[in-house]
Order: structure tokens, then sequence, then C-alpha cells
């Protein structure tokens, strides 16, 4: 696969695009140039010639018009994982997970790296941040409150990957030193969009067994690590009467921790531990609690720990008597 693409500054759109196609393609070259005859001998043109079809992806075109569901204009990296995005999600899970995993799991993968990767680019790219925000919030209606929400969820999607590119462009004037620097940015966003591949469908398979294991309730019990957060702010109808979840940590311990809010309030508990209990630890937190085998409540409360199941359920049910609503 020959891929061709503009000269001079890059940007992310374009070299996240070229790594996309270059994961796929193991023995593809890039060629960067703005010449139009040198530009057709490419197989793919992406981000420079005015032209939108089948060989042409140029979204700087005055008759490209093109947005997502969400609103969001679409620039070179979303176009380009929209033609290689499932086929990019089917070759990470076989190759690294070493399995063929379900249609739906693989899409719901592949719209995740276009919402918390791809847009993000597509929108620094186009400068549209300012008029997708205003119209996520319809100042004409929104509170000064629900705005900020708007604004805070949107930013903590935000992977900062255009900064990153843009700080990797030479500061040295030679075409030489500005290309070897592009392929440099294109084999780390490759690995770095690899990563985020491979954690996308484990956060879905994830999320798979979270639903599974939820029976309605007050509590999400847990009996392996899993992204449960990730289900909630996936489905907060199912979890709006969940309160707490409860499951192993990485030391064959058991912790609780409050749900959270909403995603724009991630940081804000449905259920704060009981005030006298934050920041006690291990005897000092089994004597005001009357348990057994309790590690710690973090001072801010929104979660705890204990030895063991048993007693981790134990210190729940406390937690569910006597802790603070949001």
């Amino acid at each position: 696969m020959l891929i061709a693409t503009h000269d001079g500054t890059f940007h992310a759109d374009e070299t996240m695009a070229c790594a996309i196609i270059t994961y796929l393609y193991d023995r593809s070259k890039i060629i960067r140039s703005r010449n139009s005859e040198l530009l057709e001998t490419a197989d793919l043109i992406i981000d420079v010639s005015s032209l939108n079809d089948e060989k042409h992806y140029d979204h700087h075109s005055k008759d490209f018009n093109r947005k997502r569901s969400n609103g969001i204009r679409y620039a070179t990296a979303g176009l380009m994982w929209e033609k290689y995005g499932m086929a990019f999600m089917r070759k990470v899970a076989e190759q690294e997970l070493s399995s063929t995993l379900k249609p739906e799991l693989l899409e719901h993968a592949c719209a995740r790296i276009d919402r918390e990767i791809m847009c993000m680019i597509d929108i620094n790219d186009n400068g549209d941040l300012t008029s997708f925000t205003t119209m996520l919030g319809n100042p004409q209606t929104a509170s000064e409150e629900q705005l900020l929400h708007v604004i805070n969820e949107f930013y903590q999607n935000d992977p900062n990957i255009s900064y990153i590119v843009a700080m990797m462009n030479s500061t040295v004037q030679s075409e030489e030193e500005q290309n070897k620097q592009f392929t440099l940015t294109v084999k780390m966003l490759k690995t770095i969009l690899e990563h985020s591949a491979i954690n996308a469908l484990q956060t879905e398979i994830g999320i798979e067994k979270v639903l599974k294991a939820y029976k309605g309730g007050q509590m999400l019990i847990l009996h392996e690590r899993l992204p449960w957060t990730s289900a909630v702010f996936a489905n907060m109808e199912t979890f709006k009467d969940c309160l707490i979840a409860i499951y192993p940590d990485r030391n064959q311990r058991w912790r609780i921790q409050s749900l959270p809010v909403s995603q724009a309030q991630r940081f804000s508990n449905r259920l704060s531990a009981p005030v006298e209990l934050r920041g006690l630890n291990d005897e000092a937190l089994n004597q005001a609690t009357g348990l057994e085998n309790l590690n710690f409540i973090h001072r801010s409360g929104f979660t705890g720990g204990a030895s063991t199941y048993e007693d981790c359920l134990k210190l729940a049910r406390l937690w569910i008597e006597r802790g603070i609503k949001a």
C-alpha cells in the first residue's frame, strides 16, 4: 500500500490516519508531497488533493461536509477509522488477544476508539470545539451548571494527541528532518492506537461480564477485577438504583467503592462512607465499626476495604445503612 499525504507541518489527523493504515498493511510506504503527479502514484491520498472518492480523502475540500451523528465533523483520522476501524480491531483481537470476538463487541470497541480518540483529533483539526460544546449545551435553554457538566464530560475523553503531535514537528527548517519526525510520530501513534484498541476490546468484554453479574439493587458485587465504572457510564439507566460496588483489588483483598454520580461528576459519590469512619485504618476502623479485618476508609469517603470478601460485605451493609447520599 502506497499512501500519500502533504508535506510540511504535520498534524494529528493525517499522522493518526497513517498509523491506522500502516498497522493494517505491513509493507506500506508513505510519500509526503503537494505535487499532484507524485500524489497520484499512490494507492491512497489523504488530507490533500481537494478530492473525495475511494482513492482521495481530503476533508479540506470546499464540498466536503460529512459529520457524525453527534455533530462532530470528520477530519482525516476519523475518515480512515470509519474506513478501516473494524479491520484494525479484528487484527488486534486476532494477534494480541488470540481470539475471534462477536461482531457487536468489535463494533462497540471500534465506536469507543472513535468516540475517545478520533473525535477529539477531528474536532481539534477542524477547530470545532467551541461550536460543538455550544451545540451540546444549548446555551439558550441550559443552565450554567449544565454547560459545565457538558464541558467537563467532554474533556474527560481528551487524550491530547493533537498537542503531542504538534510538539513532534521539527524546529529545524529541513525537509529531511521533518520527514524523520513524521515517521517517528506515525510509529509512536501506531503503538498508542494498538494498545488503545486492546484496552477498548478488553473493556467491552469486561462490560459484558459486569452486566451479567449485576442483579439489581444497591450493590454491584464482582468476584474479579472488571471495568465496572465503564459499564456504569455506558448503562446509567441499568445502574440507576446502585450505590456501591464490591470487587477484589490487586492484592487479593476486597474493596468497596461508591458509584459516581455521573461521568461529568465522576468524583462525586452517590453514597459516601459514614463521616465518622473516614480516614480510619486497620484496628481503629475495626473498633469504630465493631467489625473485623477491615483495612481502611479513604478520608474523602469514596472507597474502603477489608481483607476478606465476607468482612467487606459486612462493611458494605453498614456503609449503605449509615452512608451519606449525594
